[in-house]
Order: C-alpha cells, then sequence, then structure tokens
C-alpha cells in the first residue's frame, strides 16, 4: 500500500493576512499577500482593492507600542547603514524616525490618524497618480495631492495599526519584507526627530563588542 506523501514544506505558499484595527468587522481593511502579489484594502481611501506585485513591496516592520503614546515617543527608527550588512546599533543612535508623537509621518496614516502607528509598509518605489487615481475615492485622492509635494500625489510607503502584531511580523518575515530601516531607505526629508534623538556615530563602541557596527536581522 503506498504511502502517504510528505506534508508540504512551510513557506509563502498561502494569502496571509495583515487585518488593519480600522474598518468593517466583517470585511476588514488589510494588506493581503500571497505569491502572485498583494492586495491593499482600506475602506473610504480606496474604492476597489490597490492591487500589487511583490517586486513592489520592499519592507515592512511592526512596533507592539500602543494605540496612545505619551509625551514624545517615536515609531520605527531609522539606522545608519555602513555596508550590505552592516548598521549601526540602535543604541549608538539613530537617523530619526517614521513617524513621531509630536511630528507626524511623511507616510500615507491608513486610519485613526491620531493613533500611534504600529506597522509599516514601504514600497521598492513610491506609488504614482497614474497607480493610484483609478482604485483611490475621489476625495481621499484629492486630499493626498493637497499633502503632497508640488501638488503630485505620491505615497512612498503607510503606515497602520495592525489588528494582530505577531500576525503581521509573521507575514512580513514569511516573505522576506521584516528587514532593518535605515537611512538608505528614508530620505531625509521623509524622517522625523525628537530632542532626545542622538545621531548614529559608529565610533561608538558597544560596551560587550569590538566593533562599532553588527549585522541587522535577517543577514
Amino acid at each position: 500500500m503506498p504511502s502517504a506523501p510528505p506534508p508540504a514544506a512551510a513557506g509563502p505558499n498561502r494569502t496571509l493576512t495583515i487585518a488593519f484595527e480600522s474598518g468593517r468587522r466583517l470585511a476588514p481593511d488589510a494588506l493581503r499577500i500571497n505569491p502572485a502579489g498583494a492586495t491593499l484594502e482600506v475602506d473610504g481611501f480606496f474604492r476597489e482593492p490597490l492591487k500589487l506585485t511583490l517586486g513592489q513591496l520592499h519592507l515592512g516592520m511592526i512596533d507592539r507600542g500602543p494605540a496612545k503614546a505619551k509625551g514624545e515617543k517615536g515609531r520605527f527608527p531609522v539606522l545608519r547603514r555602513l555596508t550590505a550588512t552592516t548598521v549601526v546599533p540602535r543604541e549608538q543612535g539613530i537617523e530619526g524616525w517614521l513617524w513621531t508623537s509630536i511630528g507626524g509621518s511623511a507616510l500615507t496614516i491608513l486610519g485613526d490618524e491620531d493613533a500611534a502607528p504600529s506597522g509599516a509598509l514601504l514600497f521598492t518605489k513610491p506609488l504614482t497618480a497614474e497607480q493610484l487615481k483609478p482604485t483611490m475615492e475621489p476625495k481621499a485622492f484629492e486630499a493626498l495631492a493637497a499633502r503632497s509635494p508640488l501638488g503630485v500625489p505620491a505615497i512612498p510607503g503607510v503606515l497602520f495599526r495592525a489588528a494582530e502584531p505577531a500576525n503581521a511580523e509573521t507575514a512580513f518575515r514569511t516573505y522576506g519584507l521584516l528587514r532593518p530601516l535605515t537611512d538608505r531607505e528614508v530620505p531625509p526629508t521623509m524622517r522625523r526627530s525628537l530632542p532626545t534623538d542622538r545621531p548614529a556615530d559608529p565610533a561608538i563602541q558597544a560596551p560587550t563588542r569590538s566593533s562599532g557596527s553588527v549585522a541587522p536581522p535577517g543577514f
């Protein structure tokens, strides 16, 4: 009698859903990723799902902090990259943040803009007006244009509140998106700062290391 086939190897072979805290209960706003690509669904922002290729997804991050950020807080630190495989450790300073409680963010926030985001998704290249206009709600598109430099709508990335941060982190990791955020991905105009920030200094040595830089997770 032939034996049963072995179980399929674990991997990105099915759709993984990152649900957002915003939106409807029966059909929540979400980022859905599968081997064929991804879709971004946000009620009131997109009138139909925005379809993306996997190549358009560059980096995903999760911060498990609360929605209420008291005082001067930052989310998603921007590290200084030294080489393809090394960055200055966060403890030795940073280049800024994607979001702060006092400066907001240059990225598009999906959902409650007053809540501190717990998820970030950066695109390989900013999504252009030609890509966005067919899928966005007209009012949302106009608001995006009003906030964009020179009035040209573009979305380099989005911030959101993940309904289940652990699941979101797993999805990003499965598709190779969970990587360190560095100054190579975030230009100065997209960074935010706090009065207590210390600039990244590779000359400062960590107490337990002989060098001033480390290989980031995933390398």
